[in-house]
């Protein structure tokens, strides 16, 4: 298959302790996707990413280019994705309807955004600067998991969505995974929530597994599917046809054999199905003006995530004390996850540490702020050092 070819079929996340298995039998998937960021920050990434270039096409995915940021992207970071994606010849770009960004403080990790019209044209004006950077191919918007909720919101979840697509002319990179968590968790039918997203406009799918945690349902990414996401997926295909469908795991990998047989289950539920036939792009050309009060809130917000000290009761009251502690706790799960790949290169001597390098790693982070870019190396500085005390 030519490597800029468009993607369809099964596809998987390509991560380093999947590598060998992929390249041992490549007819296992269709294409892969790569997370845009790990490649800019890691040269070994970035080359494997090209390996795979000859076997697959190979999707740009980014995670940090914060496009619901009030207060705009960052230009470099845009033209950083857009260099990779040319690179990769990828077929298509995508990136979340969601912020990581307030003000100056990185949190780390997809902030859902209050469904508010506001926050669509943040999206949408930031959407069109980034498409400058970008190569002219498509750029989806996924849906994100929500660990907290607004009270400033407008709309429901699939109302935002469907007003995106009219916003931004974008196609959706829908979540099947983050749909289902945040159906069940807000006690809402997971399948009605489906049918109420502009499906038509759907252009690409992820799925992943999850595990429940105190009662709420988190999409961990290193769980095996769960019967009724594939039943979600198999639900869209009946109704638009067979778009390429992409498996997430970050963690929990297991088993590669298992890993096909979650594949294979994937790929039977598109046999004989017409392909996907997207709809012309456009936007509805009404211009949308975001709030000022979208930038102090995303601030207050990022500060009150990533600072040491727990958050005051203004935010606690905004936003619920268990909501933020639960959103802190991810947070912090995914900071340390974040560090973890760069200790190698910093030091030979954590062999005798492995089995609690987790914990350790906690005690040297949690008490220090979340640096504003970058923060994985100085992050995994902070725990070679606590380690050689």
């Amino acid at each position: 298959m030519p490597a800029n070819s468009t993607a369809r079929g099964i596809g998987l996340g390509h991560r380093p302790e999947l590598a060998a298995d992929l390249i041992a039998g490549p007819s296992v998937v269709d294409f892969v996707e790569v997370v845009a960021e790990a490649c800019m920050a890691n040269p070994s990434a970035r080359r494997e990413a090209h390996a795979c270039k000859a076997l697959w096409p190979v999707i740009t995915h980014g995670v940090k280019l914060s496009l619901g940021s009030a207060d705009g992207i960052d230009d470099a970071h845009a033209q950083r994705l857009g260099r990779l994606a040319r690179e990769l010849d990828a077929p298509l770009v995508s990136e979340h309807a969601s912020f990581t960004r307030g003000g100056s403080r990185e949190i780390g990790h997809l902030t859902r955004l209050p469904y508010t019209r506001a926050a669509i044209g943040v999206l949408a004006r930031n959407v069109a600067r980034a498409r400058r950077f970008l190569p002219d191919v498509p750029l989806l918007l996924e849906n994100v998991a929500a660990t907290l909720e607004w009270r400033e919101d407008e709309m429901d979840e699939p109302e935002f969505h469907c007003e995106l697509v009219r916003a931004t002319g974008c196609p959706m990179l829908l979540d099947l995974g983050n749909l289902y968590a945040n159906a069940v968790n807000r006690g809402r039918d997971p399948l009605r929530e489906l049918l109420r997203f502009p499906l038509a406009h759907v252009a690409m799918l992820h799925v992943a597994g999850g595990a429940w945690e105190h009662g709420f349902y988190l999409d961990t990414h290193a769980d095996p599917i769960p019967d009724p996401v594939y039943e979600l997926a198999r639900i869209v295909t009946a109704e638009i046809g067979a778009v390429p469908i992409l498996l997430e795991r970050d963690a929990g990998f297991g088993r590669f054999a298992d890993l096909l047989a979650e594949l294979e289950r994937l790929r039977a539920m598109t046999t004989d199905v017409p392909a996907y036939a997207p709809p012309a792009r456009r936007d509805d050309g009404r211009v949308l003006v975001d709030s000022p009060e979208l930038v102090g809130l995303q601030r207050e917000l990022a500060e009150a995530l990533i600072a040491a000290q727990a958050p005051g009761p203004a935010i606690e009251a905004r936003f619920g004390t268990e909501a933020l502690a639960r959103t802190r706790t991810i947070l912090a799960r995914k900071r340390i996850d974040d560090a973890m790949p760069h200790l190698p290169r910093l030091s030979a001597h954590l062999s005798a540490l492995r089995d609690g390098i987790r914990e350790l790693a906690a005690s040297a982070l949690l008490d220090h702020p979340l640096t504003p870019s970058r923060a994985s190396s100085p992050d995994a500085w902070r725990i070679l050092q606590r380690a050689l005390l």
